[in-house]
Protein backbone atom coordinates (compact mmCIF):
# COMPACT_ATOMS: atom_id res chain seq x y z
CA UNK A 1 0.00 0.00 0.00
CA UNK A 2 1.39 3.46 -0.89
CA UNK A 3 1.23 6.39 1.36
CA UNK A 4 0.24 10.06 0.71
CA UNK A 5 3.91 10.58 0.94
CA UNK A 6 5.40 8.16 -0.85
CA UNK A 7 2.76 8.54 -3.82
CA UNK A 8 3.80 12.51 -3.18
CA UNK A 9 7.48 11.44 -3.56
CA UNK A 10 6.96 9.29 -6.47
CA UNK A 11 5.52 12.53 -8.58
CA UNK A 12 8.44 14.78 -7.38
CA UNK A 13 10.82 12.09 -8.82
CA UNK A 14 8.38 11.63 -12.20
CA UNK A 15 8.75 15.84 -12.62
CA UNK A 16 12.20 15.56 -11.66
CA UNK A 17 13.03 13.16 -14.65
CA UNK A 18 10.73 15.18 -16.99
CA UNK A 19 12.61 19.18 -16.29
CA UNK A 20 16.19 17.09 -16.93
CA UNK A 21 14.33 15.07 -20.67
CA UNK A 22 13.00 18.82 -21.28
CA UNK A 23 17.00 20.23 -21.26
CA UNK A 24 18.19 17.59 -23.20
CA UNK A 25 16.66 18.29 -26.60
CA UNK A 26 18.56 21.34 -27.42
CA UNK A 27 21.52 19.78 -25.76
CA UNK A 28 21.55 17.37 -27.71
CA UNK A 29 20.34 18.51 -30.87
CA UNK A 30 23.66 20.53 -30.87
CA UNK A 31 26.16 17.97 -29.72
CA UNK A 32 24.95 15.78 -32.66
CA UNK A 33 25.45 17.95 -34.61
CA UNK A 34 29.20 17.48 -34.52
CA UNK A 35 29.72 14.09 -32.83
CA UNK A 36 28.05 11.03 -34.27
CA UNK A 37 24.33 10.47 -32.96
CA UNK A 38 24.91 6.67 -31.97
CA UNK A 39 28.00 7.44 -30.32
CA UNK A 40 26.98 9.88 -28.38
CA UNK A 41 24.22 7.58 -27.30
CA UNK A 42 26.68 5.01 -26.38
CA UNK A 43 28.38 7.12 -24.26
CA UNK A 44 25.38 8.09 -22.53
CA UNK A 45 24.15 4.93 -21.65
CA UNK A 46 27.14 2.87 -21.29
CA UNK A 47 28.84 5.49 -18.49
CA UNK A 48 25.32 5.32 -16.26
CA UNK A 49 24.96 1.79 -17.11
CA UNK A 50 28.72 1.11 -15.45
CA UNK A 51 27.47 3.90 -12.24
CA UNK A 52 24.51 1.83 -11.75
CA UNK A 53 26.25 -1.36 -12.14
CA UNK A 54 28.13 -0.09 -8.87
CA UNK A 55 25.35 1.23 -7.11
CA UNK A 56 22.97 -2.12 -7.77
CA UNK A 57 25.62 -4.47 -7.40
CA UNK A 58 24.59 -6.05 -4.46
CA UNK A 59 21.23 -6.48 -5.83
CA UNK A 60 22.81 -7.71 -9.41
CA UNK A 61 24.36 -10.62 -8.24
CA UNK A 62 21.05 -11.77 -6.08
CA UNK A 63 19.15 -11.46 -9.29
CA UNK A 64 17.51 -14.23 -11.40
CA UNK A 65 17.92 -14.93 -14.92
CA UNK A 66 14.35 -13.80 -15.40
CA UNK A 67 14.94 -10.35 -14.05
CA UNK A 68 17.94 -10.02 -16.20
CA UNK A 69 16.10 -11.07 -19.18
CA UNK A 70 13.40 -8.63 -18.65
CA UNK A 71 15.64 -5.57 -18.15
CA UNK A 72 17.47 -6.69 -21.15
CA UNK A 73 13.82 -6.54 -23.63
CA UNK A 74 13.49 -2.61 -21.62
CA UNK A 75 17.27 -1.91 -23.04
CA UNK A 76 16.07 -3.23 -26.42
CA UNK A 77 13.04 -1.23 -26.75
CA UNK A 78 14.57 1.23 -25.26
CA UNK A 79 17.37 1.17 -28.20
CA UNK A 80 14.74 1.84 -31.08
CA UNK A 81 13.28 4.58 -28.99
CA UNK A 82 16.26 6.74 -28.66
CA UNK A 83 17.97 5.47 -32.02
CA UNK A 84 14.73 6.66 -34.17
CA UNK A 85 13.87 9.34 -32.17
CA UNK A 86 17.69 10.84 -31.62
CA UNK A 87 17.69 10.73 -35.77
CA UNK A 88 14.35 12.38 -36.29
CA UNK A 89 16.07 14.97 -33.81
CA UNK A 90 18.48 15.36 -36.12
CA UNK A 91 16.30 16.35 -39.35
CA UNK A 92 13.09 18.24 -37.09
CA UNK A 93 13.60 20.55 -34.30
CA UNK A 94 13.84 20.28 -30.95
CA UNK A 95 10.60 21.31 -30.05
CA UNK A 96 9.01 19.73 -32.80
CA UNK A 97 10.56 16.17 -31.77
CA UNK A 98 9.95 17.15 -28.09
CA UNK A 99 5.36 17.17 -28.78
CA UNK A 100 5.67 14.53 -31.10
CA UNK A 101 7.66 12.42 -28.65
CA UNK A 102 4.88 12.50 -25.91
CA UNK A 103 2.06 11.44 -28.05
CA UNK A 104 2.92 7.67 -26.87
CA UNK A 105 0.89 8.56 -23.95
CA UNK A 106 -1.96 8.92 -26.41
CA UNK A 107 -0.69 5.42 -28.38
CA UNK A 108 -0.89 3.46 -24.30
CA UNK A 109 -4.40 2.26 -24.62
CA UNK A 110 -4.05 1.22 -28.09
CA UNK A 111 -0.68 -1.05 -27.45
CA UNK A 112 -2.86 -2.52 -24.09
CA UNK A 113 -5.78 -3.43 -26.56
CA UNK A 114 -3.27 -4.83 -28.56
CA UNK A 115 -1.93 -6.83 -25.99
CA UNK A 116 -4.62 -7.90 -23.28
CA UNK A 117 -7.66 -7.17 -25.97
CA UNK A 118 -9.44 -4.96 -24.06
CA UNK A 119 -10.45 -2.16 -26.26
CA UNK A 120 -9.66 2.04 -25.26
CA UNK A 121 -12.77 3.78 -24.11
CA UNK A 122 -14.31 6.92 -26.04
CA UNK A 123 -11.96 9.28 -24.39
CA UNK A 124 -8.91 6.95 -25.40
CA UNK A 125 -10.17 7.56 -29.28
CA UNK A 126 -11.34 11.46 -28.91
CA UNK A 127 -7.53 12.10 -27.51
CA UNK A 128 -5.97 10.30 -30.36
CA UNK A 129 -8.12 12.00 -33.19
CA UNK A 130 -7.17 15.59 -31.78
CA UNK A 131 -3.52 13.87 -31.61
CA UNK A 132 -3.64 13.36 -35.21
CA UNK A 133 -4.83 16.97 -35.81
CA UNK A 134 -2.86 18.64 -33.38
CA UNK A 135 0.33 16.42 -35.42
CA UNK A 136 -0.97 17.84 -38.80
CA UNK A 137 -0.91 21.32 -37.42
CA UNK A 138 2.57 20.76 -36.67
CA UNK A 139 3.80 18.92 -39.92
CA UNK A 140 1.94 21.48 -42.04
CA UNK A 141 1.60 24.67 -40.76
CA UNK A 142 4.99 24.63 -38.24
CA UNK A 143 7.56 24.39 -40.63
CA UNK A 144 10.80 26.05 -39.87
CA UNK A 145 13.96 26.76 -41.71
CA UNK A 146 16.35 25.51 -39.44
CA UNK A 147 14.97 22.07 -39.66
CA UNK A 148 16.80 19.83 -42.63
CA UNK A 149 13.51 17.53 -43.28
CA UNK A 150 10.72 18.42 -40.74
CA UNK A 151 8.73 15.79 -42.66
CA UNK A 152 11.47 12.74 -42.37
CA UNK A 153 11.93 14.12 -38.68
CA UNK A 154 8.40 14.06 -37.65
CA UNK A 155 7.92 10.75 -38.75
CA UNK A 156 10.70 9.21 -37.35
CA UNK A 157 9.83 10.91 -33.87
CA UNK A 158 5.65 9.25 -33.84
CA UNK A 159 7.81 5.89 -34.68
CA UNK A 160 9.91 6.74 -31.53
CA UNK A 161 6.66 7.35 -29.68
CA UNK A 162 5.55 4.03 -30.39
CA UNK A 163 8.68 2.56 -28.63
CA UNK A 164 8.40 4.98 -25.82
CA UNK A 165 4.77 3.63 -24.88
CA UNK A 166 5.43 -0.15 -25.23
CA UNK A 167 8.58 0.71 -22.10
CA UNK A 168 5.84 1.91 -19.85
CA UNK A 169 3.68 -0.83 -20.48
CA UNK A 170 6.67 -3.16 -19.89
CA UNK A 171 7.96 -0.89 -17.24
CA UNK A 172 4.77 -1.93 -15.38
CA UNK A 173 4.24 -5.28 -16.31
CA UNK A 174 7.90 -6.17 -14.87
CA UNK A 175 7.66 -4.19 -12.23
CA UNK A 176 4.23 -5.44 -11.05
CA UNK A 177 5.53 -9.01 -11.06
CA UNK A 178 8.07 -8.06 -8.87
CA UNK A 179 11.11 -7.70 -9.99
CA UNK A 180 13.73 -5.81 -8.69
CA UNK A 181 13.88 -2.60 -9.95
CA UNK A 182 17.83 -1.14 -9.71
CA UNK A 183 18.37 -4.62 -11.22
CA UNK A 184 15.66 -3.54 -14.37
CA UNK A 185 17.07 0.14 -14.53
CA UNK A 186 20.96 -0.92 -14.69
CA UNK A 187 20.40 -4.02 -17.42
CA UNK A 188 18.31 -1.77 -19.43
CA UNK A 189 20.38 0.83 -19.70
CA UNK A 190 23.63 -1.25 -20.08
CA UNK A 191 21.38 -2.74 -23.30
CA UNK A 192 21.01 0.48 -24.61
CA UNK A 193 25.18 1.55 -24.25
CA UNK A 194 25.82 -1.97 -25.74
CA UNK A 195 23.84 -1.98 -28.67
CA UNK A 196 24.64 2.12 -29.06
CA UNK A 197 28.07 1.00 -29.28
CA UNK A 198 28.10 -1.90 -31.91
CA UNK A 199 25.52 -0.19 -34.44
CA UNK A 200 28.17 2.89 -34.36
CA UNK A 201 30.94 0.92 -35.16
CA UNK A 202 28.73 -0.64 -37.78
CA UNK A 203 27.21 2.42 -39.27
CA UNK A 204 29.17 5.30 -38.30
CA UNK A 205 32.88 3.92 -37.95
CA UNK A 206 32.97 3.14 -41.45
CA UNK A 207 32.71 7.60 -42.41
CA UNK A 208 36.37 7.71 -40.32
CA UNK A 209 36.64 9.19 -37.26
CA UNK A 210 36.08 12.46 -37.67
CA UNK A 211 32.47 12.36 -35.77
CA UNK A 212 34.28 10.82 -32.74
CA UNK A 213 36.27 13.96 -31.89
CA UNK A 214 35.17 15.21 -28.72
CA UNK A 215 36.43 18.87 -27.22
CA UNK A 216 35.92 20.01 -23.94
CA UNK A 217 32.52 21.59 -24.63
CA UNK A 218 31.11 18.33 -25.86
CA UNK A 219 32.72 16.24 -22.81
CA UNK A 220 30.52 18.53 -20.77
CA UNK A 221 27.43 18.11 -22.80
CA UNK A 222 27.48 14.41 -23.12
CA UNK A 223 28.83 14.69 -19.39
CA UNK A 224 25.15 16.36 -18.60
CA UNK A 225 23.34 14.41 -21.06
CA UNK A 226 24.62 10.92 -19.07
CA UNK A 227 24.36 12.46 -15.83
CA UNK A 228 21.44 14.32 -15.71
CA UNK A 229 19.27 13.20 -18.40
CA UNK A 230 19.77 9.47 -18.53
CA UNK A 231 21.53 8.22 -15.03
CA UNK A 232 19.73 10.78 -13.10
CA UNK A 233 16.31 11.10 -14.92
CA UNK A 234 16.30 6.61 -15.37
CA UNK A 235 16.51 6.29 -11.85
CA UNK A 236 14.14 8.89 -11.15
CA UNK A 237 11.45 7.18 -13.62
CA UNK A 238 11.90 4.17 -12.95
CA UNK A 239 11.33 4.74 -9.12
CA UNK A 240 8.92 6.97 -9.12
CA UNK A 241 6.66 4.86 -10.99
CA UNK A 242 6.99 2.68 -7.91
CA UNK A 243 4.86 5.09 -5.73
CA UNK A 244 2.36 6.33 -8.66
CA UNK A 245 -0.60 5.28 -10.82
CA UNK A 246 -0.08 4.79 -14.34
CA UNK A 247 -2.02 8.05 -15.03
CA UNK A 248 -0.45 10.37 -12.82
CA UNK A 249 3.62 8.78 -14.47
CA UNK A 250 2.12 9.49 -18.06
CA UNK A 251 0.73 12.73 -17.18
CA UNK A 252 4.01 14.18 -15.71
CA UNK A 253 5.82 12.48 -18.10
CA UNK A 254 3.86 14.69 -20.98
CA UNK A 255 5.11 17.60 -19.70
CA UNK A 256 8.69 16.77 -21.06
CA UNK A 257 6.97 18.17 -24.38
CA UNK A 258 5.91 21.39 -22.61
CA UNK A 259 9.27 21.93 -21.37
CA UNK A 260 11.45 20.78 -23.95
CA UNK A 261 9.75 23.44 -26.08
CA UNK A 262 10.26 26.06 -23.36
CA UNK A 263 13.86 24.97 -23.08
CA UNK A 264 14.27 24.77 -26.46
CA UNK A 265 12.95 28.49 -27.24
CA UNK A 266 14.77 30.23 -24.30
CA UNK A 267 18.11 28.47 -24.80
CA UNK A 268 18.22 27.98 -28.40
CA UNK A 269 17.52 30.11 -31.51
CA UNK A 270 14.00 28.40 -32.34
CA UNK A 271 11.29 30.79 -33.00
CA UNK A 272 7.28 29.44 -31.55
CA UNK A 273 5.22 29.97 -35.11
CA UNK A 274 1.62 30.17 -34.90
CA UNK A 275 1.07 26.41 -36.88
CA UNK A 276 3.38 24.46 -33.83
CA UNK A 277 1.26 27.09 -30.99
CA UNK A 278 -1.97 25.70 -31.99
CA UNK A 279 -0.44 22.32 -33.22
CA UNK A 280 1.39 21.85 -29.47
CA UNK A 281 -1.98 23.00 -27.83
CA UNK A 282 -4.18 20.91 -29.65
CA UNK A 283 -1.76 17.68 -29.10
CA UNK A 284 -1.76 19.03 -25.23
CA UNK A 285 -5.41 19.33 -25.00
CA UNK A 286 -5.59 15.20 -26.28
CA UNK A 287 -3.28 14.01 -23.42
CA UNK A 288 -5.21 16.23 -20.93
CA UNK A 289 -8.55 14.43 -22.04
CA UNK A 290 -6.48 11.26 -22.42
CA UNK A 291 -5.18 11.22 -18.94
CA UNK A 292 -7.88 12.83 -17.07
CA UNK A 293 -10.30 10.50 -18.87
CA UNK A 294 -12.77 13.45 -20.02
CA UNK A 295 -15.55 11.69 -21.79
CA UNK A 296 -17.80 13.83 -23.68
CA UNK A 297 -20.71 11.42 -23.00
CA UNK A 298 -20.40 10.98 -19.27
CA UNK A 299 -19.68 14.87 -19.26
CA UNK A 300 -22.78 15.59 -20.97
CA UNK A 301 -25.05 13.40 -19.35
CA UNK A 302 -23.88 14.55 -16.17
CA UNK A 303 -24.73 18.39 -16.98
CA UNK A 304 -28.23 17.42 -18.25
CA UNK A 305 -29.01 15.74 -14.65
CA UNK A 306 -27.93 18.93 -12.85
CA UNK A 307 -30.09 20.76 -14.85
Amino acid sequence: MVTKKQNLFGQLLLLLATLAWGTSFFILKETIAEVNELFVLALRFLSSGIILFAVFFKRIIKAGKKVILHGFILGVVLVFAYVIQTRGLYFTTPSRNAFLTSAYCVIVPFLVWLFTKKAPKLYNVLAAVLCVVGIGFVALWGKQGSAINVYLGDGLTLVAAVFYALQIIFIAKFQGNGDDTGTLLTFQVLTVGVFCIILSAIFELPKGFGGYALNLEQILKIGYLALACTLGAQMAQIFGQKFTTENQASLILSLEAVFGTLFSVILGDERLTIGLVIGFLIIFIAMMINEFKLDPVKLFNKKKSIE
